[in-house]
């Protein structure tokens, strides 16, 4: 643990330097940011080990290759997209003198508008998916980051993966020099990221403290610290804002008294939206598959991990896309819990679910640490009051693991009937508004497009995924991450402010993440040996891509993608319709 004196001491080493960065030009800015993603290149395998150390993964035991895969997209991914993205930002600043901008701005019949970020032809060929900020102005307006007074900011970071979003938002976007201080779960992975943004810790523009509550209570409380980020739990913030305090008194006030980001977590609902026809087989297995994945990434341990499974009750296949859902979990190689009190909770939902959870098969294993099997309840049955003690634990409170409900919503089986209904009981019994995921056919979406996006309008999440999974805004720095507004201080669920949105736009209320029915940005199982050790392929060609985005590196990328995607659904149509696009640059929409 980095001693007290010294946290004190590296607190007024980057305090004497944000005047220092507040007013370097941003071509130096974008220097120092380029400087970091060439030893990203070179501390690569360093990275991957120490992301499956932190997690307790063995890189050489063939039972551990889909988690080695899974710790290695999301290391390597949740660094470089960021640096790229800080680079990015600086470019248009020291170029154009403003931020990048989108390139369609859609007004909307709410007075909203939607800024959107087409795909150039590489990312098409990666299926990559449109992205839209939602701005509550009828014109979009940027600011100037680099105009931004000179701070400093008291980063709390994250101990289930390797996000940079909160250090380079800091630096970038808030014009800010950062301390950062290291959850311990993450220390190693921290480690490798210390020699990773070398440049920035040289020139005393950011500093990393190691240690636990002790060392994050001297950044939060000390006078030189101007502002605070934080990623964690709610239980954590409430802490750190009102100490011992009760604050459901109306008569106290928060002892913290610094503007504070604060990126929670959620209870996040995943809706699957009934076609005008029939889903094929090959349909509900994709769409099962693409679920079940998501849950397992990181072995659940992501605060956009899908939690309530949302369906309609009259649809016709809800029965077999249970089943495929089941087969998928039965199938799907199993994950390892690593975060503190991910099992003390996976146990209480287990408990909770009672004799009716279907509970992930495990074969006989021989590893020292013993997997967590993903558990599964369907047909949650919901009281008709909503009361913090008689709602079901599934809906109150954020597993942060290996958990998936369902609950079967009553309704026709149409979108406009169906959707609406949806929306309002996620709106209004699931904690906290992070993020939600919408299923839905191309063709049915085609044909109630205007219902469709004025649902979206209505829609009270920080993030929408529409057939692709939310968390991926986490590693597109022009959107944003964090709970919808309207989060305060007594009842912070999701949490206050967010990070992204390097294109700095004002009055951002959400982002939306659009993919095709079947795409190639949703996960995929590794349901076999061979099948794992694809996805360790597939990582480090991922890997590649974000650290060297050429064609060449594409290329590879998106033809493993491709064959695979043709050959595992036995039909060459996934691979036949990204061409298609990709030749006449279709939107995803």
């Amino acid at each position: 643990d980095t001693p007290l004196g010294e946290v004190h001491a590296k607190v007024q080493l980057v305090a004497e330097r944000a005047n220092e960065w507040s007013a370097l030009p941003a071509a130096d800015k974008r220097a120092l940011l380029k400087e970091c993603l060439v030893l990203l290149r070179q501390h690569t395998d360093e990275l991957k080990s120490a992301a499956c150390k932190s997690r307790g993964y063995d890189r050489n035991a063939p039972e551990d290759l889909h988690l080695v895969a899974d710790a290695t997209v999301l290391s390597f991914v949740l660094t470089a997209s960021w640096l790229r993205g800080g680079i990015d930002l600086m470019d248009s600043l020291a170029a154009k003198g403003q931020p990048p901008r989108g390139q369609r701005v859609i007004p909307r019949p709410n007075g909203s508008c939607r800024v959107r970020f087409e795909t150039g032809r590489k990312e098409w060929l990666l299926g990559m998916s449109t992205r839209e900020l939602v701005v509550r102005d009828r014109i979009p307006l940027q600011r100037d980051p680099l105009a931004e007074t000179a701070s400093v900011t008291g980063i709390l970071g994250a101990g289930n993966v390797e996000l940079l979003n909160d250090i380079i938002d800091a630096l970038c976007r808030l014009n800010s020099v950062v301390v950062y201080k290291c959850n311990p779960v993450m220390e190693h992975s921290n480690r490798a990221k210390e020699k990773i943004l070398e440049p920035l810790i040289r020139h005393g523009y950011l500093v990393f403290v190691y240690g636990g509550a002790e060392q994050g209570r001297a950044i939060v409380e000390s006078q030189l610290v101007d502002k605070l980020t934080m990623t964690g739990s709610h239980h954590t913030f409430d802490k750190i804002m009102w100490g011992d305090l009760d604050k459901t008194d109306l008569s106290q006030k928060p002892v913290l008294r610094k503007p504070f980001i604060s990126e929670l977590g959620s209870v996040n609902p995943h809706i699957v939206v009934p076609g005008d026809a029939a889903w094929s087989d090959a349909d509900l297995e994709a769409q099962a598959e693409a679920l079940v994945a998501n849950k397992l990434v990181n072995s659940g341990h992501l605060c956009a991990s899908p939690q309530v499974l949302v369906t309609c009750r009259e649809w016709p296949q809800r029965r077999a896309f249970l089943d495929a859902v089941r087969r998928k979990i039965a199938a799907a190689r199993p994950p390892r819990c690593f975060y503190p009190g991910a099992e003390k909770q996976h146990a209480g939902h287990l408990k909770a679910m009672g004799e009716a959870a279907f509970v992930q098969p495990q074969s006989d294993s021989t590893e020292a640490r013993t997997p967590t099997p993903l558990i599964f309840l369907e047909d949650l049955r919901i009281p008709k009051e909503r009361s913090q003690a008689a709602d079901p634990m599934g809906l109150r409170d954020e597993a942060f693991g290996c958990v998936l409900y369902e609950v079967a919503l009553n309704s026709n089986a149409t979108l406009p009937a169906f959707l609406p209904v949806a929306v309002d009981f996620c709106h209004e019994r699931l904690w906290g508004n992070l993020s939600c995921t919408v299923v839905v056919d191309d063709g049915t979406r085609a044909h109630h497009q205007d219902h469709f996006e004025q649902i979206l309008d209505s829609m009270q999440f920080g993030t929408i995924g529409v057939n692709c999974p939310p968390g991926l805004a986490c590693s597109l720095p022009q959107l944003t991450w964090g709970g919808f507004p309207g989060n305060d201080e007594r009842d912070v669920q999701s949490g206050i402010g967010r990070t992204g949105n390097l294109s700095c736009y004002e009055n951002v209320e959400k982002s939306i993440i659009y993919g095709h029915f079947r795409n190639l940005q949703t996960f995929q199982l590794a349901e076999s040996p061979q099948e794992a050790m694809h996805a360790l392929v597939r990582a480090d060609l991922v890997a590649a891509v974000f650290s060297k985005r050429s064609f060449l590196n594409i290329t590879n990328l998106a033809n493993f993608e491709l064959t695979k995607a043709a050959r595992r659904h036995k039909t060459v149509k996934t691979l036949a319709k990204r061409v298609a696009d990709v030749l006449a640059r279709r939107p995803v929409l």
